[in-house]
């Protein structure tokens, strides 16, 4: 699989656990973390449109939060080559309903993360890709 993973999320012992957890999946190993949106998002921009990029989004985060991250990538000239996965500390369903309102939201978790969820997220993304 030609992908790049990338995990957003404010809090250092979350992009632990998940990078660890990605790693045991059969996702790709070479994870990029990211402490904040921003940095992620100038990372995206300078992707090569040969590889697609999976995003681990949390939502709640200080200054560009995952709503704002969204809004952003969609305005992004190489949006397509990007699939993100919300995960998210929320159980508030309107965020649920909000994320189905962008292109670019494969899936949506709640944290943390697990090693079922990340073979499920591959098996979903596999056949986006496939098809």
């Amino acid at each position: 699989m030609n992908l790049d993973i990338v995990v957003i999320d404010d809090d250092a012992v979350v992009l632990f656990l998940h990078k660890v957890l990605i790693k045991k999946s059969r996702l790709p190993s070479n994870v990029k973390d990211f402490l904040n949106a921003g940095d992620a998002l100038e990372f995206i921009s300078q992707a090569k449109r040969t590889r697609k990029i999976l995003v681990f989004l949390d939502i709640n985060m200080p200054g560009i939060n995952g709503w704002d991250f969204l809004e952003r990538l969609e305005q992004m000239p190489n949006s397509d080559i990007v699939y993100v996965v919300m995960v998210t500390s929320s159980i508030n369903w309107s965020d649920r309903e909000q994320a189905k309102k962008y292109s670019r939201v494969i899936d949506y978790r709640e944290k943390p993360l697990s090693k079922q969820a990340c073979e499920e997220i591959y098996l979903k993304l596999s056949s986006k890709l496939n098809s």
